[in-house]
């Protein structure tokens, strides 16, 4: 698993903090929350994912702990990219929403499945990295 983990965050820009912060072990990408989603047009399509992870660091900062923090949130940022499928669910409101549950990287591939481990979202990306990362408490 951690060999896995390993390779899914290989391609990622910017881990070194996330690194820092798990002291060495990056945490899986799996039992995610995506909250959105922006694709930006242009010469190059850049598309940030914004979205949450429950697994928590085992030594968090002093100021996470005084501030109950249980959720680390996460935006990553992909350039170049290239779409490969694309499947927006709606909810029982009729809202469109993209359910994933796990992020899978394969080289230059991301893939975005839902809990059945259907494909929400793949695509490709020349460039990957994070563009934020904060914690915060859900309740």
């Amino acid at each position: 698993m951690i060999n896995n983990r390993i390779f899914m965050w290989s391609i990622i820009d910017g881990k070194e903090k996330v690194e820092k912060l798990y002291h060495g072990i990056l945490p899986g990408l799996e039992s995610i929350h995506i909250h959105e989603f922006t694709i930006i047009t242009g010469e190059d399509i850049e598309l940030d994912i914004r979205f949450d992870i429950k697994n928590m660091p085992k030594d968090m900062p002093s100021k996470w702990i005084e501030r109950k923090i249980n959720t680390i949130q996460f935006v990553f940022g992909f350039l170049g990219v290239k779409f490969i499928d694309f499947n927006i669910d709606k909810d029982s409101k009729n809202k469109s929403i993209l359910k994933g549950e796990k992020i899978a990287i394969d080289k230059n591939k991301i893939t975005i499945t839902n809990s059945e481990g259907k494909v929400q979202l793949s695509f490709f990306s020349k460039w990957s990295y994070i563009k934020s990362m904060s914690g915060y408490q859900q309740n």
